[in-house]
């Protein structure tokens, strides 16, 4: 196994900032205006109140500050890295699945554009995931004492 890297560091670091401003600018959107994001899509199938949706824009500014966070040591973050990458592949993979059986019939643009983006924010969290930098083992449980109690 190769010895972790500045530049791997650095590299995860990065990534871990995209991932934190372009969850927080979408969870913003979500929470503030969902109107707005569904009007973007041109989808006839928007819901006439999408105000029920806010819960997820929370969500992302809750996982955007976790990645923010993240950032300042990527070295120990492998469960966040994990879920991050699994959860963008699920997305990519439903919106893909969506628009190929034309559950989607909104602005292909957009579409394609939240495939891709999500697809590619997917295959950077497996790629650190793969490397020497959270390669560490994760804690099994909570550690044991070695003294013996005092009988």
């Amino acid at each position: 196994m190769a010895a972790t890297t500045r530049s791997d560091s650095d590299t995860a670091r990065t990534i871990f900032y995209v991932v934190a401003v372009l969850m927080a600018i979408y969870g913003l959107g979500l929470l503030v205006f969902p109107q707005a994001m569904f009007t973007l899509s041109d989808d006839p199938g928007v819901p006439a109140n999408p105000g029920w949706v806010r819960w997820g824009g929370g969500l992302l500014l809750g996982t955007a500050i976790a990645a923010w966070l993240a950032a300042s040591n990527p070295e120990s973050q492998r469960p966040l890295i994990v879920g991050l990458a699994t959860a963008f592949t699920l997305i990519a993979l439903a919106l893909l699945y969506s628009t190929l059986v034309g559950d989607y019939r909104g602005s292909q643009l957009l579409s394609w554009l939240q495939i891709l983006g999500n697809g590619a924010l997917a295959g950077v969290m497996w790629w650190i995931s793969s490397r020497s930098l959270v390669k560490t083992p994760l804690p099994k449980g909570a550690p044991q004492s070695s003294t013996k109690p005092k009988t």
